[in-house]
């Protein structure tokens, strides 16, 4: 078994069962030896830390989202912090928000970005605000005082037909009609409010991220909106309740944008900047269209089994085989960092050779070795290799 711990010297180093060096040290080598020790991948699957995990490391949301790092979360934090312990964290490759609000409840000023629109909202929810909304506009004007009556409108809301009972419950079994008419009840709902100014900004994104929540955990399928169960699952025969997402505490004012990864790295240094962009071709745009339909606030002309728009969906350059390996080289042209963190997969279209070659140009470079859960729809063991690739700028 392998523990992480500090030795006199404050060197990270790794013991293994015997008690001896099993792994490198944060400090740069200066020997053939401890050179050769340093690039030594090390695993990390079923390594005990010497960190203790923060009240709310186990954040109320549900939705399963491709790639969102949560088995990897404790040796990802313990490494990057072991480095840097405090100041600015960029995730640009933000998704539902798990890696960025675990940063920010370790007290890392935080930065997130993302293209889809729901995985903002989500960000925002989690990552940008520090309590509860207020709602007051909507409370004045529709003569409610406490905010839990906000939630209380929403779980009584119903409507009887709609594009979302049609196409996604009616037409494919993504949902059982009952909770369909609750979802599109609180859609619709969400929907009238905003239209009517009766939500800020921010207020509207927290409500719209905290329905997707909600119906994710009743919904027919096994984990994308990709394709829903030919049979119900027992979990999308319980019952449809909504339930507002509570935001992550943190210390720092946190910023959250709806834009890609390139622009947001062109916007400032950071001291730690994650990069985990998609490493497969599976395009989070299609294995998402329906969260991001809710987030849109418009019903899209949909075909197919799945119910996917019918419009043509974004595409990340990441994943192209013949494109990713250019684009992270464009993408770090413009990055400025104290460490940058870039975790992959060992079965994504840059090769970890590839990766090397890219990574090396920018700094004195470290290389672990993560046991993740992958996703996949057969009944197989969900096990993948992820590297952490750690890049101390010059």
């Amino acid at each position: 078994m392998l523990m992480w711990a500090k030795s006199d010297t404050e060197q990270v180093v790794w013991f293994g069962e015997l008690g001896g060096p099993a792994g490198l040290s944060q400090t740069t080598a200066t020997t053939d030896e401890q050179a050769k020790e340093a690039n030594r991948p090390i695993d990390l699957a079923n390594a005990v830390l010497c960190l203790a995990e923060p009240s709310n490391f186990r954040h109320r949301y549900s939705v399963r989202y491709i790639g969102s790092k949560t088995s990897t979360l404790p040796n990802l934090a313990a490494l990057i912090s072991a480095r840097v312990p405090r100041g600015t964290f960029c995730d640009c490759f933000g998704g539902v928000g798990t890696v960025g609000a675990h940063f920010k409840s370790l007290g890392y000023q935080v930065w997130t970005g993302d293209v889809l629109r729901f995985a903002h909202f989500f960000q925002i929810a989690r990552i940008r605000r520090h309590r509860a909304p207020a709602f007051r506009r909507l409370r004045a004007a529709i003569g409610i005082t406490a905010c839990d009556d906000v939630v209380c409108l929403l779980r009584d809301a119903r409507r009887s037909q709609g594009w979302f009972i049609e196409e996604y419950s009616k037409k494919r079994s993504y949902f059982t009609q009952n909770n369909a008419r609750k979802i599109q009840g609180c859609w619709c709902t969400i929907r009238e409010w905003a239209a009517n100014g009766w939500l800020t900004a921010e207020e509207h994104a927290v409500l719209l991220a905290s329905l997707i929540n909600s119906m994710d955990k009743v919904a027919n399928t096994a984990g994308t909106y990709y394709a829903f169960l030919k049979k119900w699952h027992r979990k999308a025969l319980q019952a449809f309740r909504f339930e507002l997402l509570a935001p992550t505490a943190g210390e720092s004012e946190c910023q959250c944008l709806f834009d890609s990864a390139h622009r947001l790295v062109e916007r400032r240094r950071f001291d730690v900047l994650y990069l985990d962009p998609p490493y497969n071709e599976r395009s989070y745009a299609h294995y998402y269209h329906l969260p991001e339909t809710i987030a849109s606030g418009c019903p899209r002309e949909v075909k197919g089994m799945a119910g996917t728009p019918v419009q043509a969906l974004r595409r990340s350059v990441f994943n192209d085989s013949t494109l990713a390996a250019t684009a992270l080289n464009v993408l770090l042209e413009t990055a400025r960092f104290r460490l940058l963190a870039f975790h992959y997969s060992d079965d994504g279209l840059i090769s970890p050779e590839q990766v090397r070659g890219i990574l090396t140009a920018h700094g004195t470079l470290e290389e672990f070795q993560l046991a993740s859960r992958g996703y996949t729809t057969q009944r197989t063991k969900r096990r993948v290799k992820h590297r952490l690739f750690l890049i101390t700028s010059a």
